[in-house]
């Protein structure tokens, strides 16, 4: 007989006692720990997820007060650790969950052990680099990875979207949700990328410059992948592999397009080592670059 604790009671009544179970037996990882992944853990961890890990690199900035869900007035700027954020917050709902916070980029190798370890992989990310590497990771060990992503793309249209490659479901480049501009800037050299702004007269500033972000369309998004996490783990339905989020419009589209039968990240999946995207681990400017980044975001917000 499986025991259930009367705090997950509501739940039970939702998805069953085995449902329950198949949750806390669950090893969760969230890589991206602010906007998205902060609602998202919250999520979790109310779902009674067993295990849950977090990674990032970066403290929490004043700019992410309004957003950051568990972020205390009190918490110190610079100083706080967003993963430690994530783990207060998650011991605070249930202190039985195994939680593990890892302070550390996803170019690191904690962070691809992690991705190696998880059941569940969840991307909450700003760029289109990081994105392609972790779905790619993730394929190559077959780990399930949900990627997130909210956006304000022009003034009066707002949402995101949600994106499950697994198994079937195609991956995020043979779907066409990768920005093969912003992946280029990306793993561009800083030499690269400064020749690149001479040419076209692009100020370095303007790039740098972050969008709007608002905790009730982050809140959304990750409502709609601890939903689609939810039925999944529990088996009450298979998981739609594609949400759109149209807040401007009040509605929520489900995606049917199609993966690429002969897609080349899709074939290297569970290949593990074989795949090679361990190579991402030499490219010594990528995590440098990250590190100045960070450092000044600390320093300075």
């Amino acid at each position: 007989m499986i025991e259930i604790r009367e705090r997950d009671q509501r739940n039970v009544e939702l998805f069953g006692a085995k449902g329950q179970l198949r949750l806390k037996q669950a090893n969760a990882l969230i890589v991206g720990a602010g906007g998205l992944g902060s609602p998202l853990a919250q999520h979790l961890a109310l779902l009674g997820v067993g295990n849950i890990a977090a990674a990032d690199d970066e403290e929490l900035s004043e700019t992410n007060r309004n957003r950051f869900v568990g972020a205390f007035h009190s918490d110190s700027v610079p100083g706080t650790l967003k993963v430690d954020i994530i783990g207060r917050l998650i011991h605070a709902i249930d202190p039985s969950i195994a939680y593990q916070g890892i302070p550390h980029s996803l170019l690191s190798a904690e962070v691809f052990q992690a991705v190696r370890q998880a059941d569940w992989v969840f991307g909450c990310f700003d760029e289109d680099g990081p994105r392609m590497i972790l779905s790619e990771l993730s394929i190559a060990y077959d780990k399930p990875y949900f990627d997130l992503a909210s956006d304000v793309p022009m003034n009066g249209v707002y949402g995101g979207r949600v994106t499950l490659s697994q198994r079937g479901t195609g991956c995020l480049k043979c779907l066409g949700l990768l920005d093969q501009a912003d992946i280029r800037a990306f793993f561009a050299t800083d030499d690269a990328n400064e020749a690149r702004d001479r040419i076209y007269g692009i100020d370095r500033s303007l790039l740098d410059e972050r969008g709007p972000s608002v905790s009730p369309i982050n809140g959304v998004v990750a409502a709609l992948a601890a939903t689609e996490f939810m039925v999944a783990v529990t088996q009450m339905r298979p998981p739609t592999p594609n949400l759109e989020y149209r807040g401007h419009q009040s509605k929520v589209v489900v995606s049917v397009d199609s993966p690429q039968p002969d897609c080349p990240i899709c074939a290297m999946r569970g290949r593990g080592s074989e795949a090679q995207v361990e190579r991402y681990l030499s490219l010594d400017y990528l995590r440098e670059r990250r590190a100045r980044k960070t450092l000044s975001a600390s320093g300075t917000r």
